[in-house]
């Protein structure tokens, strides 16, 4: 059974999988409490489902880039869950691929061949990955990371897709300023999924995927073993 958090924005969100399915998902909105609150609600979360960290195998964590605090605070409170149950595995996922997660299908189904993630950097300027969805049926990975991490303003768009050598029409853009994306570059197919953020269902999902696959993490580049936070300062970072 899977737990996966995720905090890199405005929300305190949890996801409970087992295998693939998805049993129990909630959201919370996030003030200044978060170290405060978390740990207590995840326990919450576990009682309401009849299980408790016994029954977990593994803690999937959403590790940013986003907001600082809310990196800092769901880290240290996995490390804190992990040393005091041993028995659970962890795995750390960059936010932007669990936030491409939920729209690999709805890409699919129109036929596109990337994803562009965009998170909220608080700083007047957005987190951005692309990433490449895996259409061959003998590579388990569901989607390729084919670029760091970038931060850019969305004004700068159309640059990114220039610069990377994408077509407008192979494209899926999802998250922060979508809206203001579609607006910017004519035809940009924006996904129309409900949540446009990092929710812990992506990075569940995400986890749940690398786990039953036995897929070696030092492949995927957005995965890891352990609780790594991704704190994107610059204009480019390299996960490797």
């Amino acid at each position: 059974m899977i737990i996966s958090i995720e905090t890199s924005t405005s929300d305190l969100s949890l996801s409970l999988l087992n295998k693939n399915s998805i049993l129990s998902h909630i959201s919370i909105p996030i003030k200044n409490e978060l170290s405060e609150i978390i740990v207590p609600t995840i326990k919450i979360f576990l009682k309401d489902n009849l299980i408790t960290f016994s029954d977990v195998t593994f803690l999937a964590v959403g590790c940013g880039p986003g907001s600082f605090t809310g990196i800092r605070s769901v880290i240290s409170s996995a490390l804190g869950i992990i040393i005091s149950n041993n028995h659970i595995k962890s795995i750390g996922i960059n936010s932007l691929a669990g936030l491409a997660m939920p729209v690999i299908n709805e890409a699919k189904k129109m036929k596109l061949k990337y994803i562009i993630s965009c998170i909220d950097s608080k700083r007047d300027d957005s987190y951005i990955q692309l990433f490449q969805i895996n259409n061959i049926k003998n590579k388990l990975l569901p989607i390729v990371a084919i670029s760091d991490i970038d931060t850019i303003k969305i004004e700068e768009l159309c640059n990114y897709l220039v610069i990377n050598n994408l077509i407008v029409k192979d494209v899926l853009f999802v998250g922060h300023q979508s809206n203001i994306a579609k607006n910017i570059i004519e035809n940009l197919n924006v996904s129309k999924n409900l949540t446009q953020h990092p929710d812990s269902l992506g990075v569940g999902k995400l986890a749940s995927c690398i786990i039953s696959n036995k897929i070696s993490i030092n492949k995927t580049t957005y995965a890891f073993d352990k609780f790594k936070p991704i704190y994107a300062r610059s204009a480019k970072i390299n996960l490797k």
